[in-house]
């Protein structure tokens, strides 16, 4: 029985209930919307999805052909089973935090990367807003990181899967009791703890920098333990004139192009 439409479904589901959860619990009230934003928002979104749909970028076919080609580094070292699994999230986990990380630290990924954060009312669609440059740049290294290393094809396909859904739930504007969202904290990544990561502050911003577990943060020394009640206060978005243009399309698009004339994110 044909089962291709599972993840979309999936998808649309987890894109309802998070929607009832913000409208149910949220944790940042009254936050301002600028015009446009929610078209901007979906719009990026709409642009990516046919990115993917017309190019071949996928770390789950690379990794499968690196399987069957015997031309990863973990397939030449005959690291299968449970090894291959822990180390394909653990390499996996560790890339998108250093992506991430370094879309904050180089001036040139900054510019592609700042069109995530314009968004000042950050909510589940602010995990749909991504420029299409950042798509296609850290597809096509994740897919040279899952060939060359040979990662396994299953474990790769469980976390973008989960990657995916904790970009929606990350940014939703839905609140969790503190007792839970410290306990979750200690392993993932929770609304609270990323909302940190959208502060207009530059200081927050550069922290938290992982997409599904908070470790690395942890083991690098840019996790910040703001507690939840702080986190709803924050402002977030740039905190300066670019934010004005946050809701206006092809201004996101063109962005990249232009100098950056505002914010300066420090120098490695």
């Amino acid at each position: 029985m044909p089962t291709d439409w599972l993840p979309i479904a999936g998808f649309w589901l987890l894109l309802l209930a998070l929607f009832a959860a913000e409208l149910a619990w949220p944790m940042r009230r009254g936050q301002a919307e600028g015009g446009g934003r929610l078209v901007t928002n979906f719009g990026l979104a709409a642009i990516n999805v046919l990115l993917l749909s017309l190019l071949p970028l996928s770390a789950v076919i690379a990794a499968q052909w690196s399987r069957e080609s015997g031309f990863g580094l973990l397939p030449r070292l005959g690291v299968g089973g449970v090894a291959a699994i822990v180390l394909t999230l653990a390499a996996r986990s560790l890339a998108g935090y250093a992506l991430h990380r370094a879309a904050h630290r180089w001036q040139l990924l900054w510019r592609v990367h700042k069109v995530h954060h314009c968004d000042a009312a950050v909510d589940l669609t602010t995990g749909l807003r991504h420029h299409p440059l950042e798509l296609l740049y850290v597809a096509s290294l994740v897919a040279l990181l899952a060939a060359g290393l040979g990662l396994s094809p299953e474990a790769v396909a469980v976390y973008e899967a989960a990657a995916v859904g904790f970009s929606l739930w990350s940014h939703a504007n839905a609140g969790l009791p503190p007792a839970l969202d410290r306990a979750l904290r200690l392993l993932v990544v929770t609304p609270a703890a990323h909302s940190v990561h959208h502060s207009a502050a530059q200081v927050e911003t550069d922290s938290n920098y992982g997409e599904v577990f908070t470790f690395w943060d942890r083991l690098f020394g840019t996790y910040n333990r703001m507690s939840p009640a702080q986190a709803a206060t924050l402002r977030c978005g740039l905190g300066d004139a670019e934010d004005a243009s946050a809701g206006r399309l092809h201004v996101q698009l063109c962005a990249p192009l232009l100098v950056a004339r505002h914010r300066q994110m420090p120098k490695v």
